[in-house]
């Protein structure tokens, strides 16, 4: 295969999200995916065809072992990383692997210790830091500054949750995302963390009501929330609740994907000088398109429904 400079990425992985990353980098100039993988062949077959992918297996080796590959983009499942992240790793390959990390810390040490003897780029894909809501508000947290607390939330339908996340703890498939913006947004180490999870459907092997406190070393509170009680509905009227709330001497922050409730609501930035702003489309709509655009090698623009700020007086 002639080598077209252009940047070669090999996926892991070509399930739900495999997909949304293989079409996302397919978008990006100056990159080229050129292996898909998959335990079952023929999804990899379907992908490969779909997209026009020149190289597809069921071995993630094959993948690793290309000299032409520069960097692979793992997105098994969660518990699954392991294996082909650190074979990645050892035959010098960039790596992004979809959140969280791993579920173990076994695996996750592994991970780092081979990423420490490669040279090379490992990244968790927290696309979240990607997605103009989020990015914006870390840009504005000076304008509250200095930050006293933190809450964030996600709460979904019950389908989603039967489907696809009860296989991993939510603290560490979904709130990853939360924990990684407080991270983000506070600049301090946790000193303490303490959990509370209750089960409302005992023949899932995980909680699907969570609540966390995080105590950060410079005196920083921040509370995590996230439960799985939404009704189960059709995906075109699904309706979800997802943010963050930050709050400091001078004001508050937050982003708020639902305001309105229901899919056609339009988030709104509220900023004293200018008035409302409508920033674009309705919150099902953001949640495909962030989705879309997961793979973090690509600036996310989509930050669709919202940032508001509500000032105390006297903040400006």
């Amino acid at each position: 295969m002639v080598n077209t400079g252009k940047l070669q990425v090999g996926v892991v992985g070509v399930g739900t999200f495999g997909v949304m990353y293989v079409a996302a980098l397919e978008h990006m100039l100056g990159v080229e995916v050129t292996w898909v993988c998959d335990l079952e062949a023929s999804r990899c077959e379907e992908v490969a065809r779909q997209f026009q992918v020149a190289k597809y297996s069921t071995d993630f080796h094959e993948v690793c072992n290309d000299p032409e590959v520069d960097a692979v983009v793992v997105v098994t499942p969660e518990s699954t990383h392991r294996p082909s992240t650190v074979a990645a790793l050892e035959a010098g390959k960039h790596v992004i692997v979809e959140k969280p990390l791993a579920t173990t810390d076994e695996d996750a040490k592994a991970m780092i210790d081979a990423w420490q003897h490669s040279g090379k780029l490992l990244m968790t894909a927290h696309l979240l830091r990607f997605d103009y809501r989020y990015a914006q508000l870390k840009q504005r947290l000076e304008e509250i500054a200095p930050v006293r607390s933190l809450y964030a939330n996600r709460n979904f339908d019950r389908r989603l949750f039967r489907d696809f996340i009860s296989r991993t703890h939510t603290f560490i498939e979904n709130s990853i995302h939360d924990i990684d913006l407080l991270l983000w947004y506070v600049d301090s180490p946790v000193r303490r963390v303490h959990g509370f999870c209750r089960s409302t459907r005992p023949e899932y092997p995980n909680p699907d009501i969570n609540w966390g406190i995080l105590e950060f070393e410079n005196g920083v509170l921040g509370v995590l929330q996230s439960s799985w009680m939404y009704p189960e509905q059709k995906p075109e009227n699904i309706q979800w609740n997802a943010g963050i709330q930050v709050m400091g001497d001078r004001g508050v922050l937050e982003v708020a994907n639902d305001r309105g409730g229901v899919p056609g609501a339009y988030g709104i930035l509220r900023d004293r000088a200018r008035g409302p702003n409508r920033l674009g489309q309705s919150p099902w709509r953001t949640a495909r398109r962030v989705r879309r655009h997961a793979a973090p090698l690509c600036c996310l623009h989509v930050g669709r429904s919202g940032i508001r700020r509500h000032l105390t007086p006297g903040s400006l």
